[in-house]
């Protein structure tokens, strides 16, 4: 009698294999990869509780590239929530995370990233001030110039003020010159005052 050839076992489907995977529950798996496709896949189909999903992981992400995707995904989810969501990181002391936060701001549309930024100019922290400025004066609203005024007009803080004044230039926002001269009335012995405002309004001209 020949002899019967024995079936192979059939194996495992591997961990990649395009089996359908809960995105949320990926994002806290082990592997980097993985957590980075999972927020690449929430920025493209974010489901309910999306944006506090990824900033809760980005509380603890140590990656690099999986920071990247988070707020890769954020900006491209771009809602309110997500907004708000990040906000708060601007007062970590990582300094790349904090630029990178205030990035995927400026990607967002103006009428979701300015509601979460304008609290952020009344902080008690001037660091946190100026990047609300920052990230304020990149953005295309209607709006922009009289948020800029008021920081020269009022903040106490003379660097808050000189970053108004860098952000008014670069916006190109020639209808709030009239607060850079109060801003140089406010701090009329400063050198780095004088010499900013005379710059925002040589620019102002060459335009």
């Amino acid at each position: 009698m020949g002899l019967v050839k024995k079936k192979a076992a059939p194996q495992a489907p591997p961990a990649d294999s395009g089996v359908a995977r809960d995105p949320l529950a990926a994002l806290e798996d082990a592997d980097a990869a993985v957590r980075r496709d999972a927020a690449h896949g929430l920025g493209h189909s974010p489901p309910p509780g999306a944006e506090a999903a990824l900033a809760h992981r980005l509380q603890a992400e140590g990656d690099a590239g999986v920071r990247e995707a988070i707020l890769t995904a954020l900006a491209r989810i771009a809602s309110p929530a997500a907004a708000a969501a990040i906000v708060p990181f601007l007062d970590r002391e990582d300094a790349a995370l904090r630029n990178a936060v205030l990035e995927s701001l400026q990607q967002m549309p103006a009428e979701v990233a300015a509601p979460a930024l304008l609290p952020l100019l009344d902080h008690a922290d001037a660091d946190l001030r100026i990047f609300a400025v920052q990230g304020l004066g990149s953005l295309v609203h209607p709006d922009r110039a009289e948020w800029l005024a008021r920081v020269m007009e009022r903040d106490r803080d003379v660097n808050v003020g000189l970053a108004a004044v860098e952000a008014l230039a670069e916006a190109g926002s020639p209808e709030a010159l009239s607060s850079l001269e109060t801003l140089a009335r406010r701090f009329p012995g400063d050198a780095f005052v004088a010499f900013a405002v005379d710059a925002a309004r040589s620019s102002f001209r060459g335009r």
